[in-house]
């Protein structure tokens, strides 16, 4: 039984010792998952903390924007800190355990190490623009419509039909006076054929008559008339003389050799006189007949002109400004749009009936009939010169030859080439008018433009002022070259010098405003924005300062030293000239031109009873460049006009600088001057000046438990970017922040 005791408690030990073995592998596994655990949610909660360290880190540097590019335009740029200490600063502030020892820390993480990337600078066009649209987004549209867009919405339809009508007659102003000119000529070459046989009376029958007297040999022999008057005698006498013995003298022998070498001397003359006519008749007649053909062509190309107008495709701006509802507009419309449009109608006035040239082509063909009737009697005269028919003949060519002159060589009441010019006149009867209309808008011009010329000649004495536009120029290019662009031209449109096509510049530009206008209110954007940046945050001329350049030209050399860089801001980025004049001079005649637009719009409607259409256009051209030239006296004066006298709203030299930067669209010319101002002014170079960070930490924090294990089962749930190398686990993150 001892034996069988000892035995059960042999076993009872060995099961007890297997439990207990059981028991400690057990626990082992317990502590080892829950230690494993722990080390997993303090890893967990490093991750997050890590990302939230990053992000506040990167925002902690591009919290230092360049204050004075924020206030003074509205742009958000780093400054010039040290965003790696920025950086690493507000790292190590946010990772200090504090000064306690005994303190308990959860996550006693540190700062491996940090990086920064400054990249996206505000030199680039994109990133530029970017922070334009979304500082002017909201305001831009707003102002831009009530302040510019609804003043000139009543105008439009008008505007449109005077720009048509501009287009048309001037077009069709050029033909005419071209085709007008061709059947002038042609006229003349009719005329100058006419004249050519002047030449014949006299050596065929001078004075004219419809008989010829017999007279006797002796009285001379210098034109067929005489010869035949004297051919009787001559037979009689040559008779005599062939009777006469032998031995007796001849009596008629020198009248008779003088009458023949006479007779011989005026056929010679007629047949060369008639060839060289001839030749002269051809070619005369020939050129009359393609000068008609010219004429009829250009006729033809009026025509077409008058129906291509029709479907002018600039219409579309002024159609869409008229038809987009506008907060602040009662879509109401002024000056009177049918009436010019009625003017335009008119241009079939201009165009010659298919009749009358025909009628004109089948003059000339005529007149070529009768010369080849003239050229066939005077042909038989000189046959006959000699003979017997000499008197008939002389008659019947001189007949021919007067009926010829009286129709084309000598003026008179059956002058066919003055009665063709007289029916042409009656057609033209408004062009002295107009002409002279003309000329008094030639001289007006004139005098618009002496402003121009002489703002454009004055050089500034303060050689400061060159050296301004000098540093300008060099970071204009410099932007330029680092936006991988190109330095194009100059921006400036020059004042034509010939009233119509003064008239036709203005319109164009007219159509390429609303044109603007009319693609903003429809959704084109970028553009809007950063015109609008360019009139609110860059300063424009004081245009008052010229009120005595446009009282006297001269006096444009004593304000030369005032066209600083920093008064003439706006004009620069719209004209892009790196001359202290030039955008001055460019800006003021481009407000000529506008004020010209809408004067000749006006002009219209008040010369519009004038009946010709040529003549109602130079009329309205002239009113406009006389109203014009008082509106930029006024404009001068007050630094501000009215839009139109049927639209009686005040616009501002700085409402006229917001319309052109339209008509100017390379944008991004426009952006590096910006960019180059922006340097100029504040000696922040937007090329260094970062708007987007990019920044990268790495921490670590003590492992507590089996980093093995932990190194193990961290590849399963790291992003590959961790690391665990002895008992420390590292964490890298990158955070991102732009303005």
């Amino acid at each position: 039984m001892k034996q069988r005791s000892r035995k059960n408690k042999l076993n009872l030990a060995k099961s007890e010792g297997s439990v207990s073995i059981f028991l400690i592998i057990a626990l082992s596994m317990v502590f080892m998952f829950v230690a494993v655990f722990i080390d997993y949610s303090r890893i967990a909660a490093m991750k997050v903390q890590s990302e939230r360290l990053a992000r506040a880190a990167v925002r902690s540097v591009m919290s230092s924007y360049d204050p004075q590019l924020q206030q003074d335009y509205g742009l958000y740029a780093f400054g010039e800190s040290s965003g790696d200490y920025i950086m690493g600063k507000m790292l190590n502030n946010s990772l200090s355990l504090g000064e306690r020892g005994d303190a308990f820390h959860l996550l006693p993480m540190k700062l491996d190490s940090s990086g920064l990337s400054l990249e996206r600078p505000i030199g680039r066009y994109d990133i530029f623009n970017r922070q334009i649209s979304e500082d002017m987004k909201y305001k831009a549209p707003i102002d831009f419509t009530l302040e510019l867009v609804n003043k000139f919405k009543p105008l439009s339809q008008s505007m449109k039909e005077a720009s048509n009508t501009v287009d048309v007659l001037k077009k069709l102003r050029k033909l005419y006076d071209k085709r007008e000119d061709a059947l002038n000529e042609m006229i003349a070459k009719q005329r100058k054929a006419g004249e050519s046989a002047n030449v014949l009376p006299r050596l065929i029958m001078n004075p004219p008559g419809s008989s010829i007297t017999d007279t006797t040999l002796g009285g001379g022999v210098d034109t067929a008339a005489e010869a035949a008057a004297q051919y009787n005698d001559y037979l009689i006498k040559s008779q005599e003389d062939a009777l006469r013995p032998l031995e007796e003298d001849k009596l008629y022998t020198f009248l008779i050799a003088a009458y023949l070498n006479g007779v011989s001397s005026v056929t010679s003359d007629l047949d060369s006189r008639i060839r060289k006519i001839h030749r002269e008749q051809v070619k005369l007649l020939k050129e009359a007949d393609e000068l008609l053909e010219e004429a009829k062509a250009i006729n033809e190309e009026m025509k077409q002109v008058i129906k291509d107008a029709e479907t002018r495709s600039v219409a579309e701006g002024y159609d869409q400004v008229t038809n987009n509802k506008t907060p602040g507009s009662d879509d109401s419309s002024a000056g009177d749009a049918d009436m010019i449009q009625s003017i335009g109608r008119q241009a079939e006035k201009l165009i010659h009936t298919d009749d009358l040239l025909n009628e004109l082509k089948g003059e000339v063909t005529t007149q070529q009939n009768r010369w080849l009737s003239v050229e066939s009697r005077v042909s038989n005269l000189v046959a006959s010169m000699g003979g017997a028919g000499m008197k008939d003949a002389t008659i019947n060519a001189s007949n021919a030859v007067q009926d010829y002159l009286g129709k084309y060589g000598v003026s008179g009441s059956e002058n066919i080439p003055d009665r063709e010019l007289a029916m042409l006149e009656q057609f033209r009867s408004s062009d002295k008018e107009r002409k002279d209309t003309e000329k008094k808008a030639q001289l007006k011009l004139k005098e618009a433009t002496k402003v121009i010329e002489a703002l454009s000649g004055s050089n500034p004495q303060n050689q400061e002022i060159l050296k301004q536009f000098r540093e300008l120029q060099q970071y204009y290019d410099e932007s330029i070259s680092f936006n991988n662009g190109q330095v194009a031209s100059i921006e400036g449109r020059a004042l034509a010098k010939d009233p119509y096509d003064a008239g036709k510049s203005s319109m164009e530009e007219m159509d390429s405003v609303y044109g603007s206008m009319g693609n903003i209110l429809t959704g084109v954007r970028d553009e809007l924005f950063q015109n609008e940046y360019a009139v609110h945050y860059f300063q424009h001329f004081d245009i008052t300062q010229l009120q005595e350049v446009v009282k006297d030209p001269a006096s444009a050399k004593d304000l030369s030293d005032e066209f600083t860089v920093s008064k003439q801001e706006v004009e620069y980025i719209l004209y892009g000239f790196h001359n202290p004049a030039g955008n001055i001079a460019a800006a003021y005649g481009e407000i000529f031109a506008s004020r010209l637009a809408i004067r000749t719009m006006e002009g219209f409607v008040v010369n519009s009873k004038m009946g010709n259409p040529l003549l109602i256009l130079a009329a309205a051209i002239l009113y406009g460049i006389e109203k014009a030239i008082e509106d930029m006296i006024q404009l001068c004066q007050t630094g501000s006009i009215q839009l139109s006298k049927y639209v009686p709203v005040d616009i501002s030299y700085r409402d006229h600088l917001r319309m052109f930067l339209f008509v100017h669209s390379n944008n991004d010319k426009k952006m590096s001057r910006m960019l180059a101002l922006i340097r100029f002014n504040t000696g922040v170079n937007p090329i260094d000046r970062g708007t987007y960070a990019s920044g990268e930490i790495v921490t670590e924090m003590r492992l507590w438990f089996l980093p093995g294990i932990t190194k193990a089962i961290g590849s399963a749930f790291g992003n590959g970017t961790d690391q665990v190398e002895g008992n420390r686990y590292l964490i890298t993150r990158k955070a991102d922040f732009s303005y």
